[in-house]
């Protein structure tokens, strides 16, 4: 049934697409090497206004990962892509129970197509792309185990629970270094939970950059590259995961990304 809130939604043309999860990402398209079909669900990053209270979708978020996050790039930047996430944002606020239990039937869906047409693949599925809600920590439980479920997040605490083993098996997590958390960041590798960090060579910051680009070792700990693919649930641990950075981050000197000659 159809709640007042959603019926305004739905009466002002804002439920634009059944699906909430898409697969067109260029990095997870990668992971389909391996047989792994990636869906990501990405919903608005920041603060909106939900019945006169902000909401903040983001609430670890630095103002260097804010003003860089991928929310505001590439198809991020255009506005119909803007208008979905807001709405799937919104969705969710509204009734959050409702919002997650189609999140639930639909991954239910997508794992009864693959499993009947292309049996030999696995399911991964990345519920806050570009938010950190916990929508995939939530409902994992409620998916086959053989589904994936992974997210990045800033939020210390969810580290401190999923060392405890608070959250479903099928469930990953990797840290992410927001420019202000290095303390945190060397704490949850301490506990064996990789840390996504990006990382830039001062002089190549606008070129394309060789496959060596990051540093082999970092706080005392491994670096691999994290942009073969972003199937994070297979990564060795503990180890700090380098990104490349893109767009406007390229041009960063707050310290979000880590620069350096190596």
């Amino acid at each position: 049934m159809v709640n007042c809130r959603e019926k305004d939604l739905e009466t002002s043309g804002l439920f634009i697409h059944k699906n909430l999860f898409t697969s067109q990402n260029y990095k997870t398209v990668k992971g389909e090497k391996q047989k792994y079909k990636t869906y990501v669900l990405y919903k608005k990053s920041g603060e909106i206004e939900i019945d006169g209270k902000k909401k903040n979708s983001c609430p670890n978020k630095s103002p260097a990962c804010y003003k860089y996050c991928l929310d505001n790039a590439g198809r991020g930047s255009f506005n119909a892509v803007k208008l979905s996430r807001l709405i799937k944002t919104k969705r969710y606020y509204f009734d959050p129970a409702k919002f997650k239990l189609d999140v639930i039937n639909e991954i239910h869906r997508k794992y009864k197509w693959w499993a009947k047409n292309k049996p030999d693949w696995r399911l991964a599925f990345r519920c806050d792309g570009t938010t950190d809600l916990g929508v995939g920590r939530d409902i994992a439980h409620s998916v086959p185990d053989s589904v994936n479920l992974y997210d990045y997040t800033k939020n210390f605490n969810v580290v401190k629970k999923y060392i405890r083993g608070d959250y479903s098996k099928n469930y990953h997590i990797t840290f992410s270094y927001s420019g202000i958390n290095k303390k945190e960041c060397i704490e949850a590798l301490n506990m064996g939970v990789n840390v996504a960090v990006p990382f830039i060579h001062n002089i190549k910051a606008m070129r394309e950059l060789p496959t060596s680009w990051y540093p082999k070792h970092f706080w005392g700990y491994p670096v691999i590259s994290g942009e073969n693919s972003d199937l994070r649930f297979l990564d060795p641990s503990p180890c700090i995961v380098a990104l490349k950075p893109k767009g406007a981050l390229t041009r960063d000197y707050s310290g979000f990304a880590i620069r350096g000659d190596w």
